[in-house]
């Protein structure tokens, strides 16, 4: 599948509507958070989760575009 809601794949789209990032101290959270958890799973689940993925640089793109955004509104 190519393309998701607007995002480059479901992965990334789901890191977004999940987390909701509003700074990019949070999407560290986030990529630590889920680092941490596949790597708690059984083998077999592990394989199914592919946290490559994630284009993190995309959504902190969009993050700082938001926080550019914002700051022109004040």
């Amino acid at each position: 599948m190519s393309g998701c809601n607007g995002w480059r794949n479901r992965e990334t789209w789901l890191v977004n509507v999940w987390f909701n990032p509003e700074s990019l101290t949070d999407l560290d959270y986030a990529k630590e958070y889920l680092e941490e958890q596949v790597d708690q799973l059984p083998g077999v689940l592990r394989d199914f989760i592919d946290l490559g993925a994630i284009d993190w640089r995309e959504l902190r793109d969009h993050v700082r575009h938001e926080l550019e955004e914002e700051e022109e509104e004040e």
